[in-house]
């Protein structure tokens, strides 16, 4: 009851931008220490909550795990794994996360979502990102009609999108370093 009363007292003292009585001060602090130190210690080890970024287009996407390896470019051939979902039922349309073979194409060939072709712009080999794809670069629309085991995408449906950009041949370090490419006088 004490702690309850002496912490209303402080948050209302904080709040009305007073300084807390002077009796308060001191034990204030060996209480706060006490009583949130473990959990704010604990606290520090965990990753902190993703914060979503916009690009001008409508994309907003948050990191979920950063990458390294290479950043592709507009023709280049590169390997994807990815998770589609419709945002307003949370129906998977498509999933190859799990897939031992991961989805190539080169990018700026429109063989992709142009939600996906904006962001795989961005992100470096192993990256994951979580996206969410407004309808006009996703299925616009037109939507998608429903094929077997495929759910249908309403017109100008919002995409959720999990990516992971596996690799970009040519750009990644691991395979300039085991080809001896790269590199001057390699």
């Amino acid at each position: 009851m004490t702690k309850i009363c002496l912490f209303s007292l402080l948050a209302t003292a904080s709040a009305l931008s007073l300084p807390p009585p002077q009796e308060a001060r001191a034990p204030r602090i060996a209480r706060r220490e006490a009583v949130f130190g473990a959990s704010l210690a604990a606290a520090s080890l965990l990753p902190r909550a993703a914060v979503a970024d916009t690009t001008q287009s409508g994309l907003t996407y948050n990191v979920i795990k950063s990458g390294k390896g290479g950043q592709p470019a507009t023709g280049d051939l590169i390997a994807i794994r990815f998770k589609g979902t419709i945002k307003s039922s949370g129906q998977v349309f498509d999933d190859i996360m799990e897939s031992a073979e991961a989805y190539y194409f080169r990018v700026g060939s429109g063989s992709v979502l142009p939600g996906v072709e904006e962001a795989v712009k961005l992100m470096h080999t192993g990256d994951v990102w979580d996206l969410t794809i407004p309808g006009k670069l996703a299925f616009g629309d037109k939507g998608r009609s429903a094929s077997p085991g495929k759910p249908r995408i309403p017109s100008n449906a919002e995409i959720g999108f999990l990516l992971e950009l596996v690799a970009v041949p040519g750009k990644d370090d691991e395979l300039l370093e085991v080809t001896g490419g790269g590199e001057a006088g390699a």
